[in-house]
Protein backbone atom coordinates (compact mmCIF):
# COMPACT_ATOMS: atom_id res chain seq x y z
CA UNK A 1 0.00 0.00 0.00
CA UNK A 2 1.16 3.10 -0.98
CA UNK A 3 1.68 6.16 1.95
CA UNK A 4 -0.27 9.41 1.11
CA UNK A 5 1.70 12.58 1.20
CA UNK A 6 0.42 13.16 4.64
CA UNK A 7 2.30 10.45 5.81
CA UNK A 8 5.60 11.12 4.34
CA UNK A 9 6.01 14.26 5.35
CA UNK A 10 4.69 13.16 8.96
CA UNK A 11 7.65 10.62 8.94
CA UNK A 12 9.78 13.29 6.97
CA UNK A 13 9.63 15.51 9.86
CA UNK A 14 10.25 13.03 12.60
CA UNK A 15 13.59 12.08 10.33
CA UNK A 16 14.32 15.46 10.48
CA UNK A 17 13.57 16.06 14.28
CA UNK A 18 15.42 12.69 15.92
CA UNK A 19 18.76 14.29 13.50
CA UNK A 20 18.37 17.39 14.50
CA UNK A 21 17.75 16.12 18.90
CA UNK A 22 21.22 14.32 17.79
CA UNK A 23 23.41 16.60 16.82
CA UNK A 24 21.81 18.78 19.58
CA UNK A 25 23.15 16.38 21.80
CA UNK A 26 26.71 15.78 20.08
CA UNK A 27 27.19 19.72 20.54
CA UNK A 28 26.19 19.24 23.99
CA UNK A 29 29.13 16.40 25.29
CA UNK A 30 32.07 17.26 26.55
CA UNK A 31 35.36 17.29 23.61
CA UNK A 32 36.92 14.34 22.79
CA UNK A 33 40.47 13.97 25.06
CA UNK A 34 42.19 11.71 22.85
CA UNK A 35 45.42 11.60 21.46
CA UNK A 36 44.65 11.58 18.32
CA UNK A 37 42.46 14.50 18.75
CA UNK A 38 44.64 16.69 20.61
CA UNK A 39 47.85 16.37 18.71
CA UNK A 40 48.30 17.92 15.22
CA UNK A 41 48.16 15.78 11.95
CA UNK A 42 50.79 13.50 10.98
CA UNK A 43 52.05 13.53 14.84
CA UNK A 44 55.77 11.81 14.92
CA UNK A 45 55.84 11.60 11.08
CA UNK A 46 58.18 14.10 8.64
CA UNK A 47 54.98 15.17 7.03
CA UNK A 48 53.87 16.99 10.82
CA UNK A 49 53.87 21.17 10.92
CA UNK A 50 54.95 20.64 14.03
CA UNK A 51 59.10 20.44 13.88
CA UNK A 52 59.13 19.27 17.75
CA UNK A 53 56.96 15.97 17.03
CA UNK A 54 58.26 15.08 13.64
CA UNK A 55 60.08 12.15 15.51
CA UNK A 56 58.96 9.62 17.92
CA UNK A 57 58.93 10.32 21.40
CA UNK A 58 61.69 6.45 21.82
CA UNK A 59 63.83 8.65 19.71
CA UNK A 60 63.43 12.10 20.87
CA UNK A 61 64.41 10.12 24.34
CA UNK A 62 67.46 8.51 22.97
CA UNK A 63 68.86 11.68 21.01
CA UNK A 64 68.60 13.73 24.39
CA UNK A 65 70.42 10.92 26.16
CA UNK A 66 73.23 10.61 23.26
CA UNK A 67 73.69 15.09 24.10
CA UNK A 68 73.79 14.60 27.65
CA UNK A 69 76.67 12.10 27.30
CA UNK A 70 78.58 14.14 24.56
CA UNK A 71 78.97 16.76 26.85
Amino acid sequence: MRKSSKNCRADRASVNSRIQAEADEAIKAPPVMSFSAQMPAYTYTSLCPDPKRRTGPAFAELRRKKVQHDT
